[in-house]
């Protein structure tokens, strides 16, 4: 039986990812989420599919991350082997604004940075650490970090993409940290990747680009790019996808960034 852990897990890339493993009796799911309130479908499928567990945390509390490991540990016997880190978000409502934009608005800029920062990394880091003894104690020795294109400088370079900056530098940022990790704990068969999960038709993304007009000016940046990219990818599509990638992962793309499809340029 191979255990998974996947942060996020409420809904979107995260419900998918619990979704496909949990279809696999072999496989243990751990879904790590802030809170039961807005976890209804989850809920409901693992109520359905007895390999599915549900543990509640705070992923900026160390001390409550400590909690969720050791309950995790209890069901596996004190190991993990692969952990996916789903959770993030895009920061605070200036998300929509380019560098120049914050040129006298020091306070909202210190925001967004900080917002995305401690959401989308040092959170990150608590869970990576906080889970780190049982992935050493697992099979697979496997950590996973969903990132985003927004976070490629080609990507952005080609396509003018100059929105969401606090959350595309925490993904940047955070690829080096995973970088860091692989790096670091190579020598114990520790393997570590990121992934672009391709633009992806989830509850969030609708939120932004379902608006017509917001969808054409994306749509205008992603073909300087791809001229045959005609919208997103359904969930199941890019979690398959990235599970392929992640199973398939060697020490030798350990620390790696790629897209959905393995490479480093094929963002759609």
């Amino acid at each position: 039986m191979v255990s998974w852990a996947v942060t996020g897990a409420t809904r979107g890339i995260g419900l998918g990812f619990v979704q496909n493993l949990s279809a696999d009796s072999q496989n243990q799911v751990f879904a790590i989420i802030r809170s039961l309130a807005t976890a209804g479908p989850l809920k409901e499928l693992a109520t359905e599919r007895k390999n599915i567990h549900i543990v509640v945390t705070e992923l900026s509390d160390p001390e409550k991350l400590k909690l969720a490991a050791a309950e995790v540990s209890k069901a596996t016997g004190g190991s993990l082997d692969v952990l996916i880190l789903n959770a993030g978000s895009a920061g605070p409502e200036t998300s929509a604004l380019p560098p120049s934009a914050f040129h006298g608005k020091e306070e909202a800029l210190e925001k967004e940075i900080g917002e995305n920062i401690n959401n989308n990394i040092i959170s990150n880091i608590y869970v990576i650490n906080s889970f780190l003894d049982l992935i050493r104690n697992g099979t697979e020795k496997k950590i996973a970090f969903v990132s985003s294109q927004s976070g490629d400088l080609e990507f952005t370079r080609i396509t003018g993409f100059s929105f969401v900056m606090g959350y595309s530098i925490a993904k940047a940022g955070m690829n080096i940290v995973m970088t860091k990790f692989g790096a670091e704990l190579a020598h114990e068969g520790i393997k570590t990747i990121s992934l672009s999960p391709g633009w992806v038709n989830t509850d969030a993304a609708k939120a932004v680009t379902g608006d017509p007009a917001v969808r054409k000016i994306m749509l205008d940046l992603f073909h300087k790019l791809d001229p045959d990219v005609s919208g997103p990818i359904e969930v199941d599509e890019s979690v398959s996808s990235q599970l392929k990638l992640i199973k398939e992962l060697t020490a030798e793309n350990s620390g790696k960034f790629l897209t959905h499809h393995g490479d480093t340029s094929t963002w759609f």
